[in-house]
């Protein structure tokens, strides 16, 4: 009977500690898809999975809550604690990332007292602030709803919300693990393009109107053999705008536009036959 019980606790324990990653993650999808979506002026989902959820940020609450919260009470200590595990958080998972799929997704190396452009001192003073407030006024109105999940739905709902990230994860790494390559390759075709319109443009004297840039003229890709990028690796270029690619020299913004032109012509050589 004792044995029982304890299995029972733990697997309580086990769903709860699911439901705060996920109900955190939640709160961190909302959080940066509404501000991202504030400066660019239009809806943007922000995270790196298509779902509503940006794991980092339920993986650093986990770590404040099995760390952190026992100093709730020292708002001092919180701070400085929480700014410290999260900074590591970020750092860690901005490495990963960067070597698993050979891009800088955020960069802060403009922000004063950053370290590798990781991780800065004034987002870390940020994180530190954000978990006082959210320890303080967020996570008892969290902790009500998770409890109320795991009392009525158990380590079922941990189970079936493990299952879907995990789908997510998947369905998108495999994407980005081909990103790398499709954006080197539409990236040497745009730095070609402006090179040759460049000699163009010297060569017969000519002027082109300041909107009249390479943009225009990349269309002129005849043989057609430019990476179609698909719904994952466009959605990726336009939620991180400011993502660094390791393989090209050619931005984002560009190979976004690009991507887009192919995805049209595509549809318009469909339409055609």
């Amino acid at each position: 009977m004792a044995h029982q019980i304890e299995i029972i606790n733990l697997e309580e324990e086990f769903a709860v500690w699911v439901l705060y990653f996920f109900a955190y993650s939640v709160v961190g999808w909302l959080w940066e898809s509404s501000y991202v979506s504030v400066r660019k002026r239009k809806w943007t989902n922000s995270g790196f999975l298509i779902g509503p959820v940006v794991p980092v940020y339920g993986f650093s609450m986990m770590a404040v809550l099995a760390v952190v919260e026992p100093f709730e009470k020292n708002i001092a200590m919180l701070f400085v604690m929480s700014a410290i595990l999260i900074t590591m958080i970020e750092y860690v998972t901005s490495w990963l990332m960067e070597k698993l799929f050979h891009a800088r997704w955020w960069d802060y190396s403009k922000i004063p007292l950053n370290l590798n452009g990781r991780v800065a001192l004034p987002i870390s003073l940020f994180w530190g602030f954000g978990v006082v407030i959210i320890i303080k006024f967020i996570h008892p109105v969290i902790s009500k709803i998770v409890v109320h999940f795991s009392t009525n739905y158990g380590i079922f709902a941990g189970i079936l919300l493990i299952a879907i990230i995990m789908f997510d994860f998947g369905f998108t790494i495999a994407n980005a693990m081909a990103f790398g390559a499709a954006t080197n390759r539409i990236g040497e075709t745009v730095e070609s393009m402006k090179a040759e319109l460049k000699t163009r443009v010297a060569d017969e004297g000519s002027r082109i109107e300041a909107e009249r840039s390479w943009v225009d003229y990349r269309a002129h890709d005849k043989q057609g053999r430019l990476p179609h990028l698909n719904y994952v690796q466009r959605r990726l270029l336009k939620s991180f705008p400011n993502v660094k690619l390791r393989d090209t020299a050619t931005s984002a913004n560009d190979i976004s536009t690009m991507a887009d032109l192919i995805k049209e012509r595509g549809k318009k050589a469909k339409s055609d036959k």
